[in-house]
């Protein structure tokens, strides 16, 4: 599956996505500090395992790409037919692009898809409180706050909560 958007590719990604750029950013604690994962502990083929768990029917991995091909970030997108519900992630790997609104351009593109497409009634996204742009990002782009997981997970020693975030198909066409 590919989408373009005015500035980006996204495309689903294939084991040969699983590049030592990417498995570099993931070794970056500036990077996967807010993510749910252990940078660390991963390898080329831990890489890979993720992007084949993604069976592109319901859980689906996008790269985003620069329009030269670039590989700079990447999308999760899981799909819950029978709740008409998804759950949408961004990782910006490319700290380059960092603060370029990449998560909201090609965000947009994923939700017109899983709105339009799939017939989601509702997508929800989560972030940690102490990844502001993210939370800035979710708010620019008019994404509800539903809710608060307090002390969710400890990042530098120190307990942080979870901001859960929600976006319904009316919303977002009444703001687009």
């Amino acid at each position: 599956m590919k989408f373009e958007t005015k500035n980006y590719i996204l495309r689903t990604l294939t084991t040969g996505d699983a590049t030592e750029r990417y498995l570099s950013w993931l070794k970056d604690d500036d990077i996967s500090r807010t993510l749910e994962v252990d940078g660390q502990r991963q390898t080329l083929e831990t890489i890979r395992d993720f992007i084949v768990k993604h069976d592109n029917k319901t859980s689906f991995l996008f790269g985003i790409f620069t329009k030269n091909g670039t590989h700079i970030g990447t999308h999760s997108f899981n799909f819950y037919p029978k709740h008409k519900l998804a759950t949408v992630g961004v990782m910006i790997g490319d700290k380059s692009y960092w603060g370029k609104a990449v998560p909201l351009e090609t965000r947009a593109q994923i939700l017109n898809w899983a709105f339009e497409e799939l017939d989601c009634n509702k997508i929800e996204a989560g972030c940690f409180s102490i990844n502001f742009p993210a939370i800035y990002n979710f708010k620019r782009q008019h994404w509800k706050l539903e809710g608060v997981r307090k002390k969710n997970r400890i990042i530098d020693g120190e307990s942080v909560d979870m901001v859960l975030f929600g976006m319904m198909k009316k919303d977002w066409y009444e703001q687009r």
